[in-house]
């Protein structure tokens, strides 16, 4: 099957919170470079999210749903 990115994010952190709910839903989620970005930051850029394209519109629709820039407004690390 092939892979088709989903979103990107800047953040390593919201890429991976993202993974998460997507595979809490069923949806196998694999980040492109996850290793190299958490050790080189923003010098590669964003961190793309890609799942299986037969759950491409699916992912869209989770994402767009439940992971909006609102959900961090309280966050602070």
């Amino acid at each position: 099957m092939a892979l088709a990115v989903v979103e990107t994010y800047a953040d390593n952190m919201q890429a991976h919170i993202a993974k998460g709910l997507l595979e809490a839903h069923g949806i196998e989620a694999t980040l492109l470079h996850d290793g190299f970005h958490s050790t080189y930051g923003s010098a590669i850029g964003e961190v793309p999210l890609m799942v299986d394209e037969e759950n491409l519109v699916r992912a869209k629709e989770i994402l767009n749903e439940e992971f909006t820039d609102s959900n961090f407004d309280s966050f602070s690390a």
